[in-house]
């Protein structure tokens, strides 16, 4: 059973039914500003892209305000308790254990904030890799992260990812993996960034 127990440094808040609200103060008592200045940028991209593609902007911003929740962990306790779930471990996992924070702020989002709908779930559990046969609303998520660079200036990509938006969700999502990858900007990839590359370049 899920409890914030599990990470004894963890400080929990009342809950006022506003997400925003909850997510901010959960973040901020736990002593990460910065990823809620970093929730609050993805979410207004997420709205933007939701608008652009006819998605429910509800479902975007809810999977945005919510896909770094666990960053409250630390990365090596991120480990221990997907060991301690049986979770399956990729090597790339294992040697950079906050890839595992898309997950388990999948499962805060349920535990935590009551999250159900499978479609907000499945956004936030992929949404630094993504993976193979991604939903609209894992692509907008995913996207709408990258674009929204906690970085100085404006990510190298972010022409391309730009361009590529002018045909869909998916191409501008193949153009960011292929950047990445191409231009190794990623040390490790994990399996499931191959397998929705694979995916994106072989889908209509």
């Amino acid at each position: 059973m899920f409890q914030l127990s599990h990470w004894p440094y963890l400080q929990t808040i009342p809950l006022s039914g506003d997400l925003k609200t909850d997510i901010t103060g959960f973040l901020t008592v736990n002593s990460r500003q910065d990823t809620v200045s970093h929730c609050m940028s993805v979410a207004a991209a997420s709205q933007r892209i939701a608008l652009r593609f006819g998605l429910d902007e509800a479902i975007a911003s809810t999977s945005a305000l919510l896909h770094d929740v666990s960053n409250v962990v630390k990365p090596r306790d991120m480990l221990d308790y997907a060991m301690r779930q049986k979770w399956e471990i990729d090597a790339s996992e294992e040697k950079y254990p906050f890839l595992l924070h898309q997950r388990l702020s999948a499962v805060f989002a349920r535990a935590l904030f009551d999250i159900r709908d499978p479609r907000i779930l499945s956004a936030i559990g992929c949404h630094t890799t993504l993976k193979e046969n991604p939903s609209a609303y894992d692509m907008a998520l995913f996207l709408a992260d990258k674009v929204s660079w906690e970085q100085a200036g404006t990510p190298p990509y972010y022409d391309a990812v730009s361009s590529a938006l002018e045909k869909s969700l998916a191409h501008a999502s193949l153009a960011y993996i292929d950047f990445a990858l191409d231009n190794g900007m990623i040390r490790s990839p994990h399996p499931w960034l191959t397998d929705a590359r694979h995916w994106l370049q072989t889908a209509d």
